[in-house]
C-alpha cells in the first residue's frame, strides 16, 4: 500500500527534476553550438545499488537511521530507495553534499517512507523507533494503524496512542462514531472497529449518531415516495449528513450505518403520511 503511495510522490518529484534539467539542456545548446561533429559516447548507466552501498553510511547517519539503530539489511534498502527519489537521472552521479542537500528538500517523504519500511519489516521496536514511526509516518502508516496501536496498547504509550488518533483523523478514514473501547472515531457500517476490532450495537449507534433527531429531520423533509420507500424496506442508511433512502446512491468515500426501523420509527412515518392526507 505505501509503495504505490510512495511510487506518486517520487514520479512528482522526478518530473519537477526532469523539467529543470531539459531546460538547462536547451539554454546550453542555444548557447553553444558545436561546429565539429563529435563521437558520442555511450552513456553509462548509473547503478544506484553499488552507489547506495556506498553512501549508506553517509545517508544513514544524515536521516537518524543509525540513531534508531536499524538492522544494516534494512538501512540499505532504504537507501537504495532513497536514492532512486533524489536522483532523477540515470548517468550522471551527484556529488555526496549534492545528494544530501536533496535529501533535506525532501525530508518528509523520507521520513515516512522509513518510518513505513520499519512497521512493515521490524517486528519488535524500541520506544524511540515507535516514537519515529508515529510522529514521522503520516499516511503511510495507515495500512498499518490497528497494528501499530496494538503494539503502543502492550507498551502502555498512551502518549503516542494519543498522537495516533490525530494521525487516524487527518491521514484515515474517520467515521462519524467513537468506539467505546479505544478511543478512535473508527466503528465502520458493519459495527465493528477498525482499529482495535470492536463490535458495537445498533443501540449504540443510533445514541452516538443522533438517529432520533435525524429521523423527525428527514420526515418533515422527505417525500411521501420516499416515506413509503422507507416503510417498505424496513430500514435506513445514516450518516454524519443525515439519512438516505435504501434506494439512494451512496457516497463510497463516507460511511453510512444501515439502521432498522423500530415500532416508533414506522408509528412516525405512518403519522406523518396521514397528516398530509394521504393513506397509507
Amino acid at each position: 500500500m505505501f509503495h504505490s503511495l510512495l511510487f506518486l510522490e517520487v514520479i512528482l518529484i522526478k518530473r519537477k527534476s526532469r523539467k529543470k534539467n531539459n531546460k538547462a539542456k536547451k539554454e546550453i545548446v542555444a548557447r553553444d553550438k558545436p561546429k565539429k561533429k563529435k563521437k558520442r559516447r555511450k552513456k553509462k548507466v548509473l547503478d544506484l545499488d553499488v552507489l547506495a552501498k556506498k553512501l549508506v553510511n553517509d545517508i544513514s547517519e544524515y536521516t537518524g537511521m543509525d540513531t534508531l539503530q536499524l538492522p544494516d539489511k534494512l538501512k540499505q534498502k532504504i537507501t537504495r530507495e532513497i536514492l532512486d527519489i533524489v536522483i532523477t537521472s540515470t548517468s550522471y552521479r551527484p556529488s555526496t553534499d549534492t545528494i544530501l542537500k536533496r535529501i533535506a528538500r525532501n525530508r518528509e517523504l523520507i521520513n515516512m517512507l522509513i518510518a513505513a519500511h520499519m512497521l512493515e519489516e521490524l517486528n519488535d521496536f524500541t520506544d524511540e523507533q515507535l516514537e519515529f514511526i508515529v510522529y514521522y509516518g503520516k499516511r503511510m502508516i495507515i495500512p498499518e494503524i490497528s497494528r501499530l496501536y496494538r503494539i503502543l496498547v502492550k507498551k502502555n504509550r498512551k502518549d503516542l496512542i494519543s498522537y495516533l488518533q490525530y494521525v487516524w483523523e487527518k491521514y484515515g478514514r474517520p467515521s462519524p462514531v467513537k468506539c467505546p473501547k479505544c478511543g478512535f472515531n473508527a466503528i465502520m457500517p458493519d459495527y465493528t472497529c477498525y482499529i482495535c476490532g470492536h463490535t458495537v450495537t445498533e443501540t449504540y449507534i443510533r445514541e452516538q449518531i443522533g438517529f432520533d433527531e435525524k429521523l423527525r429531520e428527514f420526515v418533515k423533509e422527505a417525500s411521501v415516495a420516499e416515506l413509503r420507500e422507507v416503510l417498505e424496506y424496513g430500514f435506513v442508511f445514516v450518516s454524519r449528513e443525515g439519512i438516505k433512502t435504501p434506494r439512494s446512491k451512496i457516497d463510497p468515500l463516507k460511511i453510512y450505518y444501515q439502521i432498522y426501523l423500530k415500532p416508533k420509527d414506522i408509528a412516525l412515518i405512518k403519522e406523518e403520511i396521514s397528516n398530509r392526507k394521504i393513506p397509507v
